[in-house]
């Protein structure tokens, strides 16, 4: 199951922070009105066995250029990280594993993803990518389950690619995350279509 989840958050908000020394720990940094979503990842990680301090996720002030009230959820450092960063990074840059999502991408991965960066409108960020990656993503998803998305630009972001899903395949998209007994309430607004 960690695998799946991690294919999930790996497309959507998560990262694995690099280390000088030891192992790698993942990291999830959120809106602070995400703080129940943090916490339902927090609760699957412990369950499958990862280390969560009572600490984390804590909620606080982002840094840099966007700063927003925050939820942060950071692991322990494990071995398991620090595998799962060779396959997410190259050169300190977030890259697409085809191999591996192809084989763990599944209805809970997807939700996931969507979960993390989609929206009310069926738009899926991929704001990490490069066109050639999001364009995989869009080829596999239609070939997984029949939707073709769309790639189109952030209007006010050209640079970056979100995947929209044609309205006339947004229920289709919809059984797929409502398949899984999965309930995480506040998130739900992201799966209120009209």
């Amino acid at each position: 199951m960690i695998h799946r989840i991690m294919v999930g958050h790996m497309l959507g908000d998560g990262h694995i922070a690099k280390v000088d020394r030891g192992n790698s720990y993942f990291v999830v940094h959120r809106k602070a009105r995400h703080h129940e979503y943090n916490l339902w990842t927090k609760n699957i990680l412990l369950n499958n066995g990862f280390v969560v301090t009572d600490n984390y996720p804590k909620i606080g002030q982002s840094y840099g250029s966007n700063n927003f009230p925050s939820s942060y959820l950071r692991t322990g450092r494990d071995k398991f990280w620090s595998e799962q960063r060779s396959l997410w990074y190259k050169d300190g840059q977030k890259i697409l594993p085809r191999k591996y999502i192809e084989k763990h991408f599944d209805n809970l991965s997807f939700l996931l993803w969507f979960l993390d960066d989609g929206d009310s409108d069926g738009r899926i960020s991929t704001d990490s990518f490069s066109r050639k990656d999001v364009m995989f993503l869009r080829d596999f998803v239609n070939q997984k389950y029949g939707i073709r998305f769309n790639i189109q630009c952030q209007h006010n972001r050209p640079q970056h690619n979100i995947l929209k899903c044609p309205k006339k395949k947004r229920s289709e998209l919809l059984a797929i995350f409502q398949s899984l007994s999965i309930s995480i309430p506040y998130m739900s607004y992201k799966l209120n279509w009209t």
